[in-house]
């Protein structure tokens, strides 16, 4: 892998706009998971925006599911809203054969006033050979399935409080490395993924 190729990355930015409603967890549970058709788009990348519906309830851990064909790539992801970030790979496999491709999920939890937000690293699987895995990004025209934990707590000026009441949110995919004249390249390339995740308050 070339160290010189640009991260993709994951961010999600408060406010956002027309936006999907989070899930709404049924009676007696504070946990609720939904599903998002072709949400990543034909260069493996996109953007969701997301409302939290709840008028008295934050979204105080959001767990994002991706599918990507190379899971041996190095990831990232950071956040300002919650204290802690997990980055966890699960891999498609045949028996001992892994090849590469699968799911990665990133968590995103902790809730405290005053708090220090959040950051992780998946260092990247060596691999060496033309079987190895080049896709940059995730799987084109994929879903992402979200699973939300909602709790009442307070709304402080700084970190730590999570996607508050009637908030919305974007979360979007792209590269960490702008084009001449664009803050956003949208175009991947072999190599490396990055994932970072940050909220900012309107």
């Amino acid at each position: 892998m070339a160290d010189s190729v640009p991260d993709p990355i994951i961010k999600f930015t408060i406010p956002g706009g027309h936006s999907i409603d989070l899930c709404t967890p049924e009676s007696g549970s504070d946990t609720c998971s939904q599903t998002i058709s072709e949400a990543i788009g034909s260069d493996g990348f996109g953007t969701i925006d997301l409302h939290n519906p709840k008028t008295n309830f934050a979204a105080i851990e959001m767990d994002f599911f991706f599918q990507t064909d190379n899971l041996d790539q190095p990831f990232t992801a950071s956040t300002t809203d919650f204290t802690t970030v997990n980055i966890i790979r699960h891999f498609s496999c045949d028996g001992e054969f892994c090849p590469g491709n699968g799911t990665l999920e990133v968590d995103y939890s902790g809730i405290a006033e005053g708090g220090t937000p959040g950051s992780a690293f998946l260092p990247a699987i060596p691999c060496e050979g033309d079987g190895c895995p080049t896709a940059v990004g995730f799987v084109p025209f994929s879903s992402v399935t979200i699973d939300t934990t909602f709790a009442g707590v307070t709304d402080p000026v700084g970190c730590c409080d999570g996607l508050q009441p009637d908030e919305h949110g974007e979360l979007t995919l792209s590269s960490d490395v702008p084009e001449p004249g664009s803050l956003v390249l949208l175009l991947g390339a072999a190599g490396l993924l990055g994932l970072k995740r940050r909220l900012w308050r309107s």
